[in-house]
């Protein structure tokens, strides 16, 4: 049988309301599982994937496979959570014969489990994050210096400074404004303009919760926006902050846009080689030039983007990533709200709960306890040495008295 003529069974079972057709585990059960679904599949139809692929092989691959893609150890285990709970409802309705995906040697490639979070994961640095910051001003001025000769690179280097300025100083999760390809809510497609009030120094994001939150946008991170709308000229309000860049996806876009108002392959294509192939434009003026909205850059996109100018600017990480994730930014954040206002104004900014903000930075809170800690052991220290009667100090060469002498 194959797996995704009864998927919809088990999303009506997982989900909520009358007819199991909503609730955010279900939402989460189908992305993943059909991610799952499109690796087994390969080149094929992914219709064709049956049960007896899923064996504890196929499942250690595609642990081995989440684990390459630079989330978090957090993510890649909860991605094939959902994975092995479709398997153990299969196995319960006599589609498996077990569940391979808790099979030991299916969740070997998987990243351990250590309990131990605090501090474990990455957060940016104050001197990596001002290395890639001065990196990103230097290559979008330089670009920008020359925008009249090849506007692409601008674009590219002002939309690179404005995402990693965001990442920066937000702290938002890379999925509240990158695109996701298993999620095609709206919130999940992309920041867009329309989302942005600069005046008001804030963004709208579809927060974890699945509810619509405003974000604070502070100061620094403003420049970086208004030059990469300047220079990108959105045609409206629609476009993504961050669009990908990719050739064959905006030619894509580009031609089913085109086709579905009417017009033929051939008139699509003589247009595009008319105006970029022979002409001066990029494709993405192109597409502004007929109104059609480019795809936002995907989460995937962005890990791409941050290696690439982590590797340019210079800075050497020797963690697991090997270079300066989005996570990390996030986290980088954290670490510097905590320390300046302490839990609670940090987990408002972050938008995650007091306890879990505690749970997350309580490395900081236990330095911070260790110094109060070494402070009350000195203070007991002077408290408890004895005093110093008339008759024992010690004179010193320069004439000064000496309190600190060997038999006091």
């Amino acid at each position: 049988m194959a797996v995704l003529d009864v998927l919809e069974d088990y999303l009506t079972d997982k989900g909520k309301g009358r007819d199991g057709e909503s609730g955010q585990y279900r939402r989460h059960a189908d992305r993943e599982v059909n991610r799952f679904v499109e690796f087994l599949a390969g080149d094929r139809s992914t219709s064709s994937v049956t049960f007896e692929e899923l064996t504890v092989e196929s499942l250690r691959e595609y642990a081995r496979y989440l684990s390459r893609q630079g989330w978090t150890e957090g993510t890649v285990r909860n991605y094939y959570a959902h994975v092995s709970g479709f398997c153990g409802w299969a196995a319960r309705e006599g589609y498996l014969s077990g569940n391979p995906a808790q099979r030991r040697r299916a969740k070997e490639p998987l990243p351990e489990d250590t309990g131990r979070k605090s501090g474990e994961q990455q957060a940016w640095t104050a001197e990596q994050r001002e290395q890639l910051l001065s990196y990103v001003d230097e290559r979008a001025h330089e670009a920008i210096d020359d925008v009249a000769s090849d506007r692409q690179a601008a674009i590219k280097a002002c939309r690179d400074r404005a995402l990693v300025y965001v990442l920066c100083f937000t702290g938002v999760r890379g999925a509240e404004i990158l695109a996701d390809d298993g999620d095609d809510r709206r919130g999940r497609d992309g920041l867009r303009w329309a989302d942005v009030a600069l005046e008001d120094n804030s963004i709208q994001v579809l927060g974890k919760s699945g509810k619509w939150d405003d974000r604070p946008l502070p100061e620094p991170a403003v420049p970086s926006i208004e030059r990469v709308r300047s220079v990108l000229a959105p045609s409206s309000e629609d476009w993504p902050v961050f669009p990908t860049l990719d050739y064959p996806t905006l030619v894509q876009t580009f031609t089913q846009a085109m086709t579905s108002r009417g017009y033929d392959i051939g008139e699509v294509e003589n247009l595009r080689r008319e105006q970029v192939n022979d002409g001066e434009a990029s494709v993405i003026e192109l597409l502004a030039d007929y109104d059609i909205a480019p795809p936002a850059l995907t989460t995937h996109g962005a890990r791409t983007v941050l290696k690439r100018l982590t590797d340019e600017a210079g800075i050497e990480l020797d963690d697991k990533h090997g270079y300066l994730a989005p996570h990390g930014a996030r986290r980088g954040v954290g670490e510097v709200l905590v320390r300046a206002y302490g839990h609670a104004e940090a987990a408002r900014y972050l938008d995650n709960s007091e306890e879990i903000v505690r749970e997350h930075y309580s490395h900081i809170e236990a330095g911070e306890l260790a110094d109060r800690a070494e402070a009350a052991f000195a203070e007991h220290r002077e408290k408890q040495r004895p005093p110093v009667k008339e008759g024992d100090e010690e004179h010193t060469e320069d004439g000064g008295v000496d309190t600190e002498s060997e038999t006091g």
